[in-house]
């Protein structure tokens, strides 16, 4: 099995860009420990969601953030998304 394509894989990835490979794969072992742990306790089951909605949690995690401290120096944030122009012209 491949991690290309699931959270757990992304979230490795994306710390092992910014921390190093041993810090995110001591990160993600904990990770792992809590995940099984949680199993034996509570018997939930571990569902993957995918590097998808991994990767949109964290979009929108980091869009909150970002909101934060913008607010925290005075300034709004505006999306920039395409939108309708009142004269139908797309901006």
């Amino acid at each position: 099995m491949h991690s290309v394509d699931k959270a757990l894989g992304g979230f490795y990835r994306r710390l092992a860009a910014r921390k190093g490979g041993l810090v995110a794969l001591k990160a993600l072992g904990r990770k792992l420990a809590g995940l099984y742990y949680r199993l034996l306790r509570y018997g939930l089951a571990y569902a993957e969601q995918g590097l998808r909605v991994y990767e949109e949690k964290y979009a929108e995690s980091q869009r909150r953030l970002l909101a934060k401290l913008a607010a925290k120096q005075g300034f709004k944030l505006v999306s920039l998304q395409l939108e309708a122009h009142p004269t139908g012209v797309s901006v």
